[in-house]
């Protein structure tokens, strides 16, 4: 789990009865004050199919609704105490939240919401109290997502008091509740690329800079798709203190000689994460390594391809978790095809330390008892010894098999699986909102 700030004082609780609107039926726990970190809750940064936000007795989600996961239960709540609610009215229902992301600090939950106008869109952060009642406009970001930037559909994160986010290009910070126009200028390239359509495929300009934000400590990092020297597309990591001073780069997508063959060799990892001036990667097809960015010393820690052929990766301050799926274009398809329509046939999280020692083997095969309910599965977060992952059901339509074009889709379910016990389950299915 993320080092945090903790809160002196743990929050009131109040017991809300919303027995139509929860995992379960009966009580759960919703607390009145926030209480956690004023840190970048980096663990939770693993994936954009959820956002989420964790406090010391439970977990935000978003998605398309605002929930509520208890801790000692994992019980999953609507937060909407409106009696017989169906969730479809926004003017009725508080729990609707059309929100990009969650982001933590304070007592209220923080999201960043897309507001459009004459073509343009504007980004709000917006707050609400823990049971998501009283919402409000905090600031507009400066953030145009019709411009032809592609950095513009980047995350913001929030750490330390301050949103870090990327609008036209240009990295800037801003005290949470402040001004639109208080915001400074932490880094810009010094051309402002584009986005340029070719044979329908998306190619970045070089100087069109496509961040990932991340911070760890006093040190603020973007990880950057930039051409680099060779004339090849790589992930470069920048890194600059917290108000954007002593910018350098620190880290760049290691090469076959350094580290072998994967899927995608020489071009991205599968995911990193950063903590401790390590950062942390796992190459899809290849292992989990990590390189100290003070010395640039990169160390090898598990022989992942031993466990699966390709495999996608989440992880934590203390874990590094591998699910041993891949992608396929074609329901049913067992050949794997590089870059296909989604990763499934995932069986097992493969749970390691982060010195690259083997912790649990965590079994999913009891998930696949119905194919509506399981075709697809994507890694959110871990954090203590909590895993949360996503799966989707695909049903095929009679004559064709193909998902993208005539795929049903079935149910969408949040799961969890408990590092401790080794054990897995759908704690929500989100599309029958039970």
């Amino acid at each position: 789990m993320s080092k945090r700030l903790i809160a002196a004082i743990l929050s009131l609780l109040l017991t809300l009865s919303l027995a139509a609107c929860q995992k379960g039926g009966g009580k759960v726990n919703i607390p009145t004050t926030m209480t956690g970190t004023e840190d970048f809750q980096k663990s939770l940064h693993q994936s954009d199919e959820m956002s989420f936000v964790e406090t010391d007795t439970g977990y935000y989600v978003v998605y398309g609704l605002l929930y509520y996961i208890e801790k000692a239960t994992m019980k999953v709540t609507i937060l909407c105490a409106k009696p017989d609610c169906d969730h479809t009215d926004p003017e009725i229902c508080n729990a609707i939240t059309l929100a990009d992301y969650l982001l933590s600090g304070g007592d209220k939950i923080y999201y960043v919401n897309t507001v459009f106008s004459n073509g343009e869109s504007e980004k709000l952060i917006q707050s609400v109290k823990p049971d998501a009642t009283d919402r409000e406009t905090v600031q507009e970001l400066m953030f145009n997502e019709a411009s032809n930037s592609q950095s513009s559909y980047d995350q913001a994160i929030y750490h330390r008091g301050y949103v870090y986010y990327v609008s036209d290009d240009i990295l800037y910070r801003v005290a949470l509740g402040g001004e639109k126009n208080s915001a400074e200028e932490i880094w810009s390239p010094e051309n402002a690329g584009s986005a340029q359509s070719h044979g329908g495929q998306i190619d970045i300009d070089p100087n069109g800079i496509h961040y990932t934000l991340w911070a760890d400590g006093d040190n603020l990092y973007f990880m950057a798709n930039v051409q680099t020297s060779d004339g090849t597309y790589k992930d470069v990591l920048f890194q600059c203190g917290l108000d954007g001073s002593d910018v350098k780069q620190v880290w760049v997508t290691p090469g076959a000689d350094q580290v072998g063959e994967w899927e995608e060799t020489g071009v991205s990892v599968s995911q990193w994460y950063i903590t401790n001036g390590y950062i942390y990667f796992y190459l899809s097809g290849g292992d989990m390594w990590r390189t100290e960015l003070s010395t640039g010393k990169t160390e090898k820690l598990a022989d992942t391809h031993e466990q699966t052929q390709y495999g996608s990766a989440i992880f934590s301050d203390d874990y590094m978790c591998l699910l041993n799926d891949y992608p396929i274009a074609f329901y049913g398809d067992p050949t794997p095809v590089p870059g296909g329509m989604f990763r499934s046939y995932g069986d097992t999280i493969f749970v390691y330390g982060l010195d690259g020692s083997l912790v649990k083997e965590i079994s999913l095969k009891n998930l696949y008892d119905d194919p509506n309910a399981m075709a697809e599965m994507h890694l959110l977060c871990c954090t203590g010894t909590d895993i949360f992952f996503l799966t989707t059901g695909r049903t095929p339509v009679s004559g064709s098999g193909m998902v993208s074009a005539t795929a049903k889709q079935g149910d969408i379910n949040l799961c969890h699986a408990d590092i401790e016990t080794g054990e897995a389950e759908v704690i929500y299915n989100l599309r029958k909102g039970q």
